[in-house]
């Protein structure tokens, strides 16, 4: 996707249209050769808004303002409707890994592949086997909806990205993002993107607030039109009802942090190494008066605005530098989507469906047309030429020995032309003699190529075949995990969570509850090579495969991280969990059976205080917020960091239990499945009783 040519990089928003054209410039430094910004005659998302009208008429007033002839395109999609998953592969060649992604979209993705547009990007970190792949994908009659306006235009774009991943790009390529894990929030009109990024990888999530959240807010509050409450909006810093204002905003604010806050602890759950350190923040919302401070105060995280482009330098043929400036946090989407235009960035996926980029590249192969076909006229006479060579050889030696065959495609010749019949009954019959010789030769060669390939290729669909199994296995692990009581059994999301603790749920001490914070699972050709010689460091126990001598068990190592709150920690863990786990993992018809399950550790969790001295930490019991709001004479409140917060309920975790639990799952039925009491139920009892660290 490399061009000499300039790129422009289009975002079409709620609000407006931002557009940047960039180029490379001598040394191969980067340019801004114009900029646009086109703000809509409303918003698209009011409910008198014509969305299609509106987006044409921009782009028409935009093309009037810019000439696209000579130049490419690169589009973006709201964040909104684009699917992303990230999953980890296992080390394999790099020529195998597009069939491996392939199988995984098909699991990841909820929808029929065939309607979708979807494309992947691979992580990976220097030095390290582990390859990570993210897979983002998006209905295709809603990119078709959203690529018509750009067709009715006359734009064809080169490539189409999601807005996230283009600020992703951005911030990336500027150098904004930390050592260790940077937070990049966009924040639109309708919604804010999340993305949370590592020097080696992202994750990325849609949080639906948005800048019209609050201009909403103020109509509610001031019984005025949405035109009227955006302009008090964008003048609030400077009104005399400033105080009024930010307390109508105030839910807002409040709202927007306690869904940060649930996202960062839903990551840090899954990334227990990841250490935030910085928030970086873009989008023409974050200029909102107070809300850098206010986010900043509540998150305990430094947060910082871009003023300018840190590698990109203006053209003297570009606008003012003044008027960038002041729009530049609205530019970060469009920049990156230019950024990948010249192939300067880290993702290069694209969701431009294949039968829009297979019309532009064939466009672009016309010129080359002529040329191709005087090739092929003169690959032809040189066949012709090469038939005639070869049957004046053997015209020359029809009265002597047979000619010498070359290669195979004078053998191929023979075979299929014959010899011609002026040569001798013996010479004609050697001649084709030798010409299946050297063709069955040939034959013994490809067959031997590609041997290696179809080994590995067997072995990696041999993978694939119990993958139906791990269905089965986090079935079983699903319905071994401890039900709430009381309020909490019929609290279905956070919510009704908070409200059934308010109304007299269980302390938390006291809950039948377990969250499995990561779930791990290896298959080994021979489980006795790994457990039966004690590698995990447990009591040997009973089993019932023991006393099948040499032969092989193949199955998987089950490795669970776990957390509770409840204070009898171990025990409860082998009374609520272990033991319905061996049970249920005894069922027949299965094609597996848990055998061994062993309690490895268990010790209070370790809460990290880095910063804690900055701030004043409370255990809270329930969702209400401490949070206050930023006015003028606004100060600090005083709030929970994210790492102790469980990320449902908000409250402390700080009395709360780690485990870890190992099992082996062997892939065979047991024998006397169903039977349940007896020999091999619970072998993790012989396990002794975790102790408590020192710092729990």
């Amino acid at each position: 996707m490399a061009s000499t040519q300039a790129i422009w990089g289009i975002d079409v928003g709620r609000c407006a249209l931002k557009a940047i054209k960039l180029r490379s410039g001598a040394d191969d430094k980067l340019e801004i050769v114009a900029f646009d910004y086109v703000e809509h005659e409303k918003i698209l998302s009011q409910p008198d808004a014509d969305r299609h009208a509106l987006i044409a008429a921009s782009l028409e007033k935009f093309l009037s303002r810019n000439d696209l002839s000579k130049d490419q395109v690169v589009v973006s999609v709201p964040g909104q409707h684009t699917l992303a998953r990230f999953t980890k592969l296992p080390p394999v060649a790099p020529k195998r890994i597009p069939d491996i992604v392939r199988y995984e979209a098909d699991q990841q993705i909820p929808f029929d592949m065939d309607e979708v547009i979807w494309d992947y990007q691979t992580f990976q970190q220097e030095g390290l086997p582990d390859i990570e792949v993210g897979i983002f994908a998006m209905k295709r009659e809603i990119i078709r909806e959203h690529l018509l306006h750009f067709e009715q235009a006359g734009i064809e774009p080169i490539a189409v990205q999601s807005g996230p991943l283009a600020v992703y790009n951005a911030v990336h390529f500027d150098d904004w993002l930390s050592k260790e894990t940077t937070i990049v929030l966009d924040i639109g009109a309708d919604n804010t993107d999340l993305v949370i990024c590592t020097p080696n990888g992202l994750w990325t999530r849609t949080v639906p607030i948005g800048g019209n959240a609050f201009t909403e807010a103020l109509v509610k509050s001031f019984k005025l039109s949405f035109s009227k409450a955006e302009s008090l909006k964008r003048t609030a810093a400077t009104s005399k009802y400033a105080r009024q204002i930010f307390q109508a905003m105030r839910p807002i604010f409040a709202d927007l942090v306690q869904e940060l806050q649930r996202s960062i602890g839903f990551y840090s759950s899954t990334h227990r190494d990841a250490s935030v350190d910085r928030v970086v923040g873009v989008g023409n919302a974050f200029l909102l008066p107070g809300l850098q401070k206010y986010l900043q105060q509540n998150l305990g995280i430094n947060v910082e605005r871009p003023e300018a482009f840190k590698k990109a330098t203006r053209a003297a043929e570009a606008g003012s530098e003044d008027a960038l400036r002041e729009q530049i946090l609205a530019f970060f989407t469009a920049y990156g989507l230019a950024l990948q235009g010249l192939d300067k960035t880290k993702v290069t996926s694209s969701l431009l469906p294949t039968e829009i980029a297979k019309q532009v590249t064939w466009r672009k192969k016309r010129p080359a047309f002529a040329a191709a076909a005087a090739c092929l006229v003169l690959a032809g006479g040189l066949i012709w030429f090469r038939q005639v060579t070869d049957m004046g050889a053997l015209n020359a030696a029809a009265a002597g020995p047979p000619p010498s065959i070359k290669d195979w495609e004078q053998a191929d010749s023979i075979i299929q032309g014959g010899v011609p019949s002026a040569a001798s009954d013996r010479v004609r019959a050697m001649t084709i003699y030798e010409a299946g010789n050297k063709l069955k030769s040939e034959l013994g060669k490809l067959a031997g190529q590609g041997a290696a390939e179809r080994k590995e290729t067997e072995r990696l669909i041999e993978l694939q075949r119990n993958k139906g199994v791990i269905d089965q296995i986090l079935r079983v692990v699903h319905e071994s995990v401890p039900r709430p009581e009381g309020p909490l059994a019929t609290a279905a999301n956070a919510e009704e969570v908070a409200t059934a603790i308010a109304s007299g749920a269980a302390q938390r001490g006291q809950r039948r509850q377990l969250v499995i914070d990561e779930l791990e699972m290896h298959f080994e050709p021979n489980l006795k090579d790994f457990i039966w010689k004690g590698t995990i460091n447990t009591p040997e126990a009973e089993n019932d495969y023991e006393s099948e001598g040499g032969a092989a068990l193949p199955g998987i190592r089950l490795k669970l991280n776990c957390r509770s709150p409840n204070k009898a920690g171990a025990e409860f863990i082998r009374e609520a969990f272990i033991e319905p786990l061996v049970k249920n993992g005894r069922r027949p018809g299965t094609g597996f059976f848990i055998d061994k399950t062993s309690l490895i550790r268990g010790k209070k969790v370790e809460i990290s205080q880095g910063g804690a001295a900055a701030r004043t930490s409370t255990a809270r019991g329930s969702s209400s917020r401490s949070a206050t709001t930023p006015d003028a004479g606004g100060e600090a409140a005083t709030i929970i960091p994210p790492e102790r917060l469980d990320p449902v309920t908000l409250e402390a975790i700080d009395d709360d239990w780690e485990f870890e639990i190992w099992a082996s799952v062997i892939l065979t039925e047991a024998p006397g499945a169903g039977e349940t009491e007896g020999k091999g139920e619970t072998p993790g009892r012989e396990k002794p009783e975790p102790k408590e660290s020192d710092d729990g």
